[in-house]
Formats: structure tokens, sequence, C-alpha cells
């Protein structure tokens, strides 16, 4: 585990890598599967912190 390594994620308009850092590609494969299994909360959440929709 890379402790302070950072990768960067679209959410929208599908799940895509924008940033991977010194993440190897098995690596970035691993948590892009996580980032789509929880895509959709993690859109609710941000929309709840805003309070308001992600297209306005």
């Amino acid at each position: 585990m890379k402790g302070s390594e950072i990768a960067k994620f679209w959410l929208e308009p599908e799940v895509e890598v924008a940033y991977k850092g010194d993440f190897s590609q098995n690596e970035i494969n691993k948590i892009k599967t996580i980032v789509e299994i929880y895509a959709n909360l993690f859109k609710k959440q941000y929309q709840l912190h805003i309070g308001g929709r992600i297209d306005d």
C-alpha cells in the first residue's frame, strides 16, 4: 500500500482515470473497480455536501 500516493478519477460521464500518480496499472485497475462500485454513492454524498445537483 502506498500511503502517500494520489490517484484522481472522473465519475462523469463514466468512471475514468484522470491521474494515476506512481500507482502501477494493476493497482489502478483494482482502485478503478472499487470506484466503479461506489460511484453512485460518491456522487450522492457530493450532492449532499454541496446542497444541489452535480449538473447545476
